[in-house]
């Protein structure tokens, strides 16, 4: 396929799907490929902030991550996660436990911490649930979103870094965007999320996934936002779109 083809393809499928993505270089943070409308406004992006809070926790507790009981209350999986810990939480998004994980980390703590990755944090009389991506009131544009998720690819050898690696490579495996196991050649990091919608007129929600690819030696950061899904079919969409994005460098 010529890559004229391609991008014609790739628009097609974006336009059926009514989707939006954003393609960056994982080392330079720069934009490969795009069809996004506006990449510089801020919007909810749901658990795609998981993961910062799970470091600004880890920061306040020597690295040390719990291990919590999901019993399905406050959280999308209604017969629950079980006994699960940090790692897992990430791969399955279990909103119980990051609802508990937040109860000991402050909207000024998430600040310290995102600045590093290039993030806004959330305001400072924010909800608990914000933390972790419930509501609308943490509004990060796709583009820091992604760079974030460069940077936090650089850095997958630091203490807590790694911990939340882990979970976003058991998310590319088992997880929420499991998709991507059967589509690509070789692993994948992944983050999905469901957010409020974005669009007019509105949706139920909009579903979110992240992919650092190749997952062991990373050289691609994909964004996806997929209108009226959740998380999980995000991925599905990335794991369809990454391998013609990419086919076509």
């Amino acid at each position: 396929m010529t890559r004229f083809a391609v991008v014609c393809a790739v628009a097609v499928f974006a336009a059926n799907a009514q989707t939006s993505y954003l393609l960056l270089d994982a080392t330079l943070k720069t934009v490969i490929a795009i069809d996004w409308r506006a990449p510089d406004v801020p919007v909810p992006v749901g658990s795609l902030v998981k993961p910062f809070t799970a470091i600004t926790y880890g920061q306040r507790h020597r690295m040390r991550f719990p291990v919590y009981e999901c019993t399905g209350e406050n959280c999308w999986l209604k017969t629950g996660h079980g006994r699960i810990g940090l790692a897992a939480a990430i791969a399955h998004s279990c909103n119980s436990y990051f609802r508990q994980l937040a109860a000991d980390v402050s909207p000024a703590d998430v600040w310290a911490v995102v600045d590093r990755f290039g993030l806004r944090g959330p305001s400072a009389d924010c909800d608990r649930d914000t933390l972790f991506g419930m509501g609308s009131a943490w509004r990060l544009s796709p583009l820091e979103v992604a760079r974030a998720y460069a940077e936090l690819a650089s850095r997958r050898a630091e203490p807590g870094v790694a911990e939340v690696i882990e979970g976003m490579r058991l998310s590319a495996s088992v997880g929420t965007a499991a998709a991507l196991r059967s589509a690509l050649p070789g692993p994948a990091l992944a983050k999905t999320g469901t957010a409020p919608c974005s669009h007019s007129p509105r949706a139920a929600g909009d579903g979110y996934a992240v992919v650092v690819y190749p997952g062991d030696s990373p050289r691609y950061v994909l964004l996806v936002q997929v209108h009226g899904v959740v998380g999980r079919q995000a991925a599905e969409t990335a794991a369809r779109l990454l391998p013609v994005l990419v086919g076509a460098r």
